[in-house]
């Protein structure tokens, strides 16, 4: 593809990720699905780095505490100086401790968000993610995410959020939580528009879709109290299906307090997508009983319903492999947030004009180039080779007198004439060229041509000054060129040159040379017996 920005040796936007391993390396699984690369990753927790380690062993995992990091910088834990695409994490929901005049920054020390607002302010990638839960919208009278805002545009970002639900983006999950997108000012004026969340998808996942054939796999047990409670509710019920001495003796005062309260002996329903995975499996007020059978999903199961490969190992004790599953961004959302992403990058790469000639755009110069390229000709056979009237007599002489084989010079005509074709490719060249000045959709500006009253000089930078009104308009193309046929040349599937006249040669005769001879003199008087020595 065209404006390729060198910035990169890959194709792959680069990100950083904080507090990463304690959602077992969802968020950045979905990011490298979407076509990030992992430049460093960051967690505290000891069993959910050595998941991320195992999972992806050339990922660049930090162990250490976000706060220090924040305080020492975390540019020496960089693999090179290029600047980053994104940077990404789910902090945690913190109160903050309002100063009189809302002190941006200042009101945030100590919290975990300060060390992300910190990091970004250091790293300053184009576009950073964020992920949080959906309380953040509403807590502290929605004080806290205003401060949140306040900060990311200190920093220098435009910030955009909204409530996704998972179970909209091929996620078997009901699973509502806020994405908090941040575009560097600069970016953002440059792109001129704004950040596109993704469309939800037309078709909604349950968990029959996905728990097919699940490995088998650790899983947390219900007590036998919990069993007598549970054996009562049908698939997508929960406690008003007890019946009532039952629902009493377990629900206790709660039972009186009125309300729905439907996550307490919740039984899941095979047609119906899973509620939020939670780190604690078999908790009373937030049961989630499998469909069929009287206990929690499994490990993988969990796994599965956070869209997570089964090949993703889980370290740790179960405990500690739950809780990473459950604090994990689902899979497929992080992809779909992560490709909207990746969307608004190649904006901004498409908006910087590589080649920055200035009357004509990058995309019609690749274009053209492309174009030309295509019509080189790369086949010979022994027909269109001797259609030019080989004359064997002086390939004999050129043979002799340059002391090279016959198959050398015969390669050097094959050359010649493919370029005599190919010349006639580029005699094009021009014009077409100045067809896309002059007539693309893509050129913006109108051109005028400043020729009246002037005689001009019928050379090639008069007409590229004639057409474009720039003097140096074409030492400037011969400048680009190079790199803009590098380009097209990586992009494109080039053919290699075939050529079938040595082989067809051979069928008339093993020495080369005779054949030739023979091709053009064959009905002359005794060359029926031909007898000449080929020249090696």
């Amino acid at each position: 593809m065209i404006n390729k920005l060198k910035r990169n040796n890959t194709s792959k936007y680069t990100v950083v990720e904080l507090f990463a391993g304690a959602g077992a390396g969802g968020l950045a699984l979905g990011l490298e699905q979407a076509g990030f690369n992992t430049e460093v990753t960051v967690e505290i927790n000891k069993w959910a780095v050595k998941t991320l380690k195992v999972n992806r062993p050339k990922w660049n995992v930090i162990e250490g505490d976000t706060q220090k990091i924040s305080q020492e910088g975390i540019g020496k834990y960089l693999q090179s100086n290029k600047e980053i695409d994104l940077l990404s994490g789910g902090y945690p929901c913190q109160s903050f401790s309002y100063a009189g005049n809302r002190q941006g920054m200042e009101d945030i020390r100590g919290t975990l968000f300060y060390d992300f607002a910190k990091i970004l302010e250091e790293l300053k990638p184009k576009m950073f993610f964020a992920e949080n839960v959906k309380g953040l919208v509403s807590h502290d009278k929605g004080q806290t995410l205003k401060t949140m805002i306040k900060v990311f545009e200190e920093v220098g970002y435009v910030v955009q959020y909204k409530v996704l639900n998972s179970v909209d983006y091929s996620v078997a999950q009901k699973r509502q939580r806020i994405i908090i997108i941040g575009i560097r000012k600069d970016i953002r004026e440059q792109v001129g528009e704004d950040f596109s969340f993704p469309k939800p998808h037309d078709k909604k996942l349950i968990l029959k879709d996905i728990l097919q054939d699940v490995p088998s796999s650790a899983c947390a047990i219900y007590n036998d109290k919990k069993k007598a409670v549970l054996k009562y509710v049908k698939a997508g019920g929960c406690w008003r299906d007890l019946p009532d001495d039952v629902a009493r003796d377990y629900m206790k005062s709660t039972y009186f307090m009125g309300g729905g309260r439907t996550g307490i002996a919740r039984r899941l329903s095979w047609d119906e997508a899973g509620l939020t995975v939670l780190c604690t499996p078999a908790q009373k007020q937030t049961e989630r009983c499998h469909p069929d059978e009287l206990r929690p999903f499994s490990v993988r199961e969990n796994a599965r319903i956070q869209s997570f490969p089964d090949e993703w190992v889980f370290e740790g004790s179960m405990a500690e492999q739950y809780k990473q599953i459950g604090n994990a961004v689902p899979v497929n959302l992080a992809k779909e947030v992560g490709l909207a992403i990746k969307k608004y990058l190649d904006k901004l790469e498409k908006s910087v004009e590589k080649y920055n000639l200035g009357f004509i755009s990058d995309e019609d110069l690749y274009i053209h180039v492309k174009e030309t390229i295509e019509k080189y000709s790369f086949t010979m056979n022994l027909k269109k080779f001797n259609s030019n009237l080989i004359d064997p007599i002086k390939l004999t002489f050129d043979a002799k007198v340059y002391k090279k084989t016959v198959e050398e010079i015969v390669n050097s005509e094959i050359v010649r004439q493919l370029d005599k074709s190919n010349s006639n490719v580029l005699g094009y060249f021009q014009q077409n060229f100045f067809k896309y000045i002059v007539h693309r959709e893509t050129q913006k500006s109108k051109w005028i041509v400043p020729n009246e009253g002037f005689d001009i000089e019928n050379e090639e930078d008069k007409i590229y000054e004639i057409v474009t009104g720039e003097k140096e308009a074409f030492k400037k193309l011969v400048e680009a060129l190079p790199e803009v046929m590098d380009d097209v040349l990586e992009d494109i599937q080039q053919e290699g040159i075939e050529n079938t006249v040595f082989k067809e040669l051979k069928e008339v005769d093993e020495n080369i040379l005779k054949s030739l001879y023979l091709l053009s003199f064959q009905k002359y008087e005794g060359f029926n017996n031909l007898s000449i020595e080929n020249m090696y």
